[in-house]
């Protein structure tokens, strides 16, 4: 069985995959091989580091008193917690195309740990990664159709309550992989090293065809192919309603109450949207291709067009660490109060805003200005870092 359809990034699985079945695809072994080996050492590594950096601050930026009061922003502040594992992960499964550049031994050795218990965490964390999308599209759903009631439906316990599920059940469905395979070592005197190979487990062998549709149907189902369709189905909706109430407020002659509190609404269901764009367009075409691999038996590892889907899936693969690391961009170009607190950890000064705020200064040069609630907030610009002397 090959287990790299258990998480639809099959490249990593095709190095020991039976070449029986004759190819008669368009692609051959080298170039499916090339663009494996690019994407793999020189385009998924530099995005992985970048990623880890920008999940890491959203964590933390997320997760501080300053912003975790916001039910949203608990849903937001462990995506980047998932995703940044996610990308630590990925960057492990990597490096043995790294390695390999020095000791090829070396390399196929940690290659060959990286595919049991690595690569089944990494399916774990890709899988809650996705759910916890489909969670902001529901809250997204609530906030757009029903925003009289969304602080009554969505709280902060409630969102706590729907991450921790949403963990729970991925974490059930798949710990069964972990019976899977694991790593043995023996000495090859022919080489002179200690070599890793991978030794399936009994509980395997005596279920191989368990295992097959359970891996490569079931969960392909559930934990993939229906949360993004879900997901782009949830976000047609949004957006539909979105642009419906934009052209009912157009149409509204006199200030309403609630006109700051829909700015808000809107100004979050946007940036939320983008990310869940991001999401669906990273994601679709692995989800195609897993979908293709189940019609038609030969865009499998060891069908007629095998390497083709080699070359699909390792571009999948490259999407899949773009849509992990590229929430960290929309929050800054997005969110002005994410933005701000970045400034203000990463230059350690408060900062004065462009705009002529009523307010006082303070002795740091920040405008202060009172809020509605009577709660007292700096603004702070993102533009340049400005260093006040003594």
């Amino acid at each position: 069985m090959n287990t790299s359809q258990v998480n639809s990034t099959i490249d990593d699985q095709y190095a020991s995959s039976s070449n029986t079945a004759g190819s008669g695809g368009f692609i051959t072994k080298v170039t499916a091989d090339t663009i494996r080996s690019v994407i793999n050492c020189y385009l998924i590594p530099p995005v992985v580091l970048f990623g880890l950096i920008g999940n890491v601050l959203s964590l933390i930026i997320l997760g501080g008193k300053k912003m975790r009061q916001f039910s949203t922003n608990i849903l937001l502040a462990y995506l980047a917690f998932i995703d940044a594992l996610l990308l630590l992960l990925v960057f492990l499964r990597k490096m043995p195309c790294l390695v390999a550049k020095v000791d090829p031994v070396t390399g196929k050795n940690i290659d060959y740990v990286m595919l049991t218990v690595p690569l089944v965490l990494e399916f774990i964390t890709s899988r809650i990664s996705s759910l916890l999308s489909l969670v902001i599209c529901c809250e997204r759903c609530i906030a757009v159709f029903k925003p009289m009631k969304v602080k009554l439906w969505v709280t902060p316990k409630r969102m706590i309550f729907s991450v921790a599920a949403v963990t729970v059940i991925v974490i059930g469905l798949v710990a069964i992989n972990f019976c899977f395979s694991t790593v043995s070592f023996y000495y090859d005197t022919t080489k002179n090293r200690t070599m890793a190979r991978i030794t399936y487990l009994p509980f395997y062998l005596n279920n191989q065809q368990f295992f097959s549709i359970y891996n490569n149907i079931f969960l392909a189902i559930i934990l993939r192919i229906f949360p993004t369709s879900l997901i782009l189905i949830l976000s047609v909706a949004i957006i539909t309603q979105m642009y419906r109430r934009k052209r009912w407020l157009k149409g509204v002659t006199h200030a309403t109450q609630n006109e700051y509190t829909e700015n808000d609404t809107q100004a979050m269901t946007k940036m939320l949207m983008i990310i869940v764009s991001i999401f669906i367009v990273c994601l679709l075409p692995g989800s195609i291709s897993i979908i293709i691999s189940m019609i038609d038996r030969r865009f499998t590892a060891r069908g007629e067009f095998r390497y083709e889907l080699r070359a699909v899936s390792s571009i999948s693969s490259l999407f899949t660490v773009l849509n992990s690391s590229a929430n960290f961009v929309v929050y800054i170009a997005m969110n002005k109060k994410f933005s701000d607190i970045l400034v203000q950890m990463l230059c350690g000064f408060r900062k004065k805003h462009g705009r002529n705020d009523h307010g006082k200064v303070d002795s740091n040069g920040a405008i202060n200005k009172v809020e509605s609630n009577g709660t007292i907030s700096s603004t702070l610009s993102s533009s340049t870092c400005i260093v006040h002397k003594p």
